[in-house]
């Protein structure tokens, strides 16, 4: 019974796998049938004619590609630089104390006007510097007495020795005469020689005392001098820009008080790069400056820096401003262009020049075409490009559509832009 069962199984799993294999032949012949049907509608059609062109076709007018036109113009260009530069006062005074000590009062506020030389700015250590100078009155007058008693000692000690010469001519006399003894005239030959030893002294002492009292007036006038350079003077006219310091702060030379900045004079200064050194001319060269909405005109450099500053390479270049209007100040942010040559040319706009097989060329409009201009090109600016040679100025110029142009092309003009560029 086990036999006839096993015997069983491997029958129906023989069948089994005989449907398997009969099913998959069937879906490989329906897929061979498919792709036999399609070839054979593809081969059809690429074996039908293609149809002849009809006459309408045949007669169809090329499409014109529509482009706007601009007139090429007589223009100005310039070789320039354009910079950003700074408003300067020319001339400013960063004011110190010339005598250190404590600042006993400032007497300007910032934007006050100050006169060269009249106006006071600031004062330090008046008090101390005033005993100085009284004690070094009291020094002169110590001084101009000592001269005058020297000076009473030697009329004194002169008057002396007048008597003692008198009296040695007397005792000469008396010894002749045997009146009196050889040694009274030798005692009074000593006085008179230790009298005029002591006129010798008594003038040295004086020119001594004459000395002492030039110093002390010369010591008079330094206590002077330290007292008046305490209160300060404005050294420039002008308007007071910064106040650094206080009363009661100490203040010395190299420390800065306040600032004055001389607001009749302007310069505009600006950084250029070193390449441009040589270009640069002052005096020759103009510098075209305006400041917010402020047009300031052309004014020719005054002064461009004798070295290169070695980290960023650029050099100072600077140009004097007169006459500014009272909104022009220092501080202020000013558009500067450098302008090294300029010379009048044929100007069309930038976008009509094209680049075409490594040549410059512009498409100009003949006969409804399009005809491509070779041309030779210089500067550019404002949106210009100076054609040297090529075009000619009153020319017109495609400027809308030339991208897409061949030579020869047909064109519609839809605008013609008439020097508005």
């Amino acid at each position: 019974m086990r036999f006839f069962r096993e015997e069983d199984e491997m029958a129906g799993r023989h069948r089994t796998h005989r449907l398997a294999w009969i099913s998959g032949a069937g879906v490989l012949a329906a897929v061979i049938a498919v792709v036999a049907v399609f070839a054979d509608r593809y081969q059809g059609q690429e074996e039908k004619p293609a149809p002849a062109p009809t006459e309408a076709s045949q007669t169809q007018p090329e499409s014109a590609m529509s482009v706007v036109l601009a007139t090429a113009e007589s223009r100005t260009f310039e070789d320039r630089l354009e910079v950003a530069g700074s408003v300067l006062a020319e001339r400013f005074a960063l004011v110190s104390a010339r005598i250190p000590g404590t600042l006993d009062d400032i007497f300007v506020d910032e934007g006050d006007y100050v006169e060269a030389g009249k106006t006071v700015l600031f004062q330090t250590d008046s008090v101390k510097l005033k005993n100085a100078v009284e004690i070094a009155k009291e020094q002169v007058r110590v001084a101009e007495c000592a001269v005058a008693e020297k000076q009473a000692l030697l009329e004194k000690t002169q008057i002396a020795l007048s008597q003692a010469k008198t009296d040695l001519e007397r005792y000469r006399d008396l010894n002749e005469r045997n009146a009196i003894a050889r040694q009274a005239v030798e005692h009074q030959q000593l006085q008179v020689e230790s009298l005029e030893a002591e006129v010798r002294h008594i003038r040295t002492l004086i020119d001594l005392a004459k000395a002492q009292l030039e110093q002390a007036k010369l010591n008079l006038r330094i206590a002077e001098k330290d007292l008046a350079d305490s209160a300060v003077k404005a050294p420039v006219s002008g308007r007071v820009s910064q106040r650094m310091k206080e009363p009661g702060e100490m203040a010395g030379a190299g420390t800065p008080v306040v600032r004055i900045d001389d607001l009749s004079r302007l310069e505009v200064s600006v950084f250029v790069p070193a390449e441009y050194y040589e270009r640069i001319r002052p005096g020759k060269t103009i510098m075209r400056v305006r400041v917010g909405t402020v047009d300031l005109g052309e004014v020719p450099v005054t002064y461009k820096s004798p070295v290169v500053e070695p980290k960023l390479r650029t050099f100072q270049v600077k140009a004097l401003i007169e006459s500014t209007p009272p909104e022009v100040v220092p501080g202020c942010l000013a558009d500067v262009t450098l302008v090294f040559d300029a010379r009048q040319g044929v100007g069309v706009p930038s976008k009509a020049v094209l680049d075409r097989l490594g040549r410059s060329v512009v498409f100009t409009v003949v006969d409804g075409r399009a005809k491509m201009v070779p041309v030779s090109v210089g500067w550019e600016q404002d949106g210009f490009r100076e054609v040297l040679s090529g075009i000619a100025a009153g020319q017109p110029v495609v400027v809308m559509g030339q991208s897409m142009l061949d030579d020869g092309d047909p064109v519609r003009v839809v605008d013609n832009q008439e020097g508005d560029q």
